[in-house]
């Protein structure tokens, strides 16, 4: 019997980790296709704009994104949630799906009306340049278009059919969006038509969207309630409401430092800070793919009961995001100069703020999904305490440092309490859940990044520019992998590894 019992949890994790790996390696896939198509557009528009009317863009950008918490309402998060967890009764998901599309367009179409009007006081109160106006009532209209977008690739994601939201994200919207700025830069348009064009291929990208959803999907949303339950409407607001008032407190935390440093420096230094966040925002890689289908997995171990299974794929997705995110860090470090030089001299100013992104995002890589798994166990409000806590706590610091000193001033106060809230979330996780994801095998990867470090480091001494970047980046990975290797792969990895690697066995 006790043979039997560990061979079915053997099979329960090794079925959700190749799982989640398939999606972590589809979405990884997708994603190096994204932020590749995403550095070219940026690297096009710093060079055709220059780093002010760059900086212009940025921060009409990082407002778009900051309106789209609210618009959103928490209906991706939701979504995830409610749609795995009532795969057998169809009628409630069919209404979750509808609430959640019908929530967002009526918040998507109200904020945006609200961003057009006060789009001059806005401008008034920041950077001042009468540009950032028109460019804020374009996007108004944009902001629409993505907010559908965004919750119909999450319905892709919370039927793990990770290749549609894939497709759509990671695929159409950059290779749209770059040849919508490279068509209007061709006929001479001027940065109001660049603008525009971006607009335009938010329109085709939802377009996509939708056509993959009427198409190949049978869920139909409904907006009926069920006549076995009159409390769905609760149960999906008590869930999404905590989630948005989470992600406000989170816009606090991690992106008020863009919006005071357009306050208090100017749209120049707009546009170097967000370069760097672009940069380091390629670290998030890792623990992004796991996400990809880790919740809805999670849930459904969760709502099971199964709590050992749920820690081991806890711990081994975790792992391995951190080691992942580790040599990238690396290279993101030890190469910063060079890397921010290919966007414009006067873009390496930034070496030090993204140093500190860098640690940031590493931190959030080491504690894995730990706030997903107390999103998926019913403690949304804590993570809503969290966001808040830490976002008011963002904003003292970043006032402060920012008027000290500058640009790094702003990346620190940011990176610390990153790595504070990052502490909360694995602290509460083990204290409400008992779930912990460390274990000796977490010491591989450590130990395998300084010798790696160290042949990194000498590369520059014999190379510089583009080249050390490259060829330095090559015999990193060589020699990481290699260290890896030689420490040894838990089994865990292995069953991990076997889904997107099919020459990794388990011996």
């Amino acid at each position: 019997m006790e043979t039997e019992k560990a061979d079915s949890t053997t099979d329960v994790t090794v079925g959700s980790l190749q799982s989640i790996s398939r999606g972590a390696s589809l979405f990884i896939i997708g994603k190096i296709v994204l932020d590749m198509l995403e550095l070219l557009l940026n690297f096009i528009l710093t060079r055709a704009l220059g780093t002010s009317l760059y900086g212009v863009y940025a921060y009409a950008q990082t407002l778009v994104v900051i309106a789209l918490v609210f618009t959103n309402l928490g209906s991706t998060a939701a979504l995830l949630k409610f749609v795995p967890q009532y795969e057998n009764d169809k009628p409630k998901q069919r209404f979750m799906v509808g609430l959640a599309y019908l929530t967002s367009f009526v918040a998507s179409v109200t904020i945006a009306a609200l961003l057009f009007l006060f789009a001059p006081v806005v401008t008034r109160y920041t950077l001042g340049d009468p540009l950032l106006t028109d460019v804020l009532r374009l996007f108004a209209i944009l902001l629409v278009f993505d907010t559908m977008a965004a919750v119909v690739t999450g319905t892709f994601r919370s039927l793990e059919r990770l290749e549609y939201s894939v497709f759509v994200n990671q695929f159409v919207k950059p290779v749209v969006r770059l040849l919508a700025v490279g068509f209007a830069l061709a006929l001479g348009l001027s940065f109001y038509g660049l603008m525009a064009s971006l607009v335009f291929a938010s329109v085709i990208v939802v377009a996509v969207a939708v056509y993959f959803f009427l198409t190949r999907f049978a869920l139909t949303p409904s907006v009926r309630r069920s006549k076995t339950d009159t409390g769905d409407v609760f149960e999906y607001y008590n869930l999404s409401v905590p989630l948005v008032l989470k992600d406000a407190g989170g816009i606090l935390r991690s992106r008020v430092d863009v919006l005071m440093v357009g306050f208090f420096l100017s749209s120049t230094a707009v546009g170097i800070y967000n370069v760097t966040l672009l940069l380091a925002a390629l670290l998030a890689l890792p623990l992004a793919g796991v996400n990809q289908l880790f919740p809805p997995v999670a849930s459904r171990l969760y709502s099971k009961g199964d709590r050992e299974n749920l820690n081991t794929i806890f711990s081994v997705v975790t792992r391995w995001a951190f080691t992942v995110s580790l040599y990238l860090a690396l290279v993101a470090v030890l190469y910063s100069r060079e890397m921010l030089g290919l966007f414009g001299e006067e873009f390496t100013a930034g070496a030090a703020v993204l140093a500190f992104f860098v640690v940031s995002q590493i931190l959030n890589n080491a504690v894995g999904p730990s706030g997903y798994l107390l999103m998926i166990s019913d403690h949304q409000y804590v993570l809503l305490v969290n966001q808040w806590v830490f976002g008011v706590l963002n904003v003292a610091l970043n006032y402060y440092f920012i008027l000290e000193f500058g640009l790094v001033g702003a990346a620190f106060a940011t990176a610390t309490v990153s790595a504070l809230n990052n502490i909360a979330r694995l602290v509460e996780i083990w204290y409400l859940e008992g779930l912990f994801p460390y274990t000796r095998a977490y010491l591989k990867p450590i130990f395998a990044g300084i010798g790696t470090a160290a042949a990194m480091y000498g590369v520059g001494f014999y190379l510089s520019g583009t080249a050390v970047v490259l060829l330095g980046g090559v015999i990193g990975l060589a020699t990481y992998v290699a260290l890896l290797y030689v420490l040894g792969v838990e089994q865990e990895d292995r069953a991990f590894l076997a889904a997107s690697t099919p020459l990794v066995s388990a011996k």
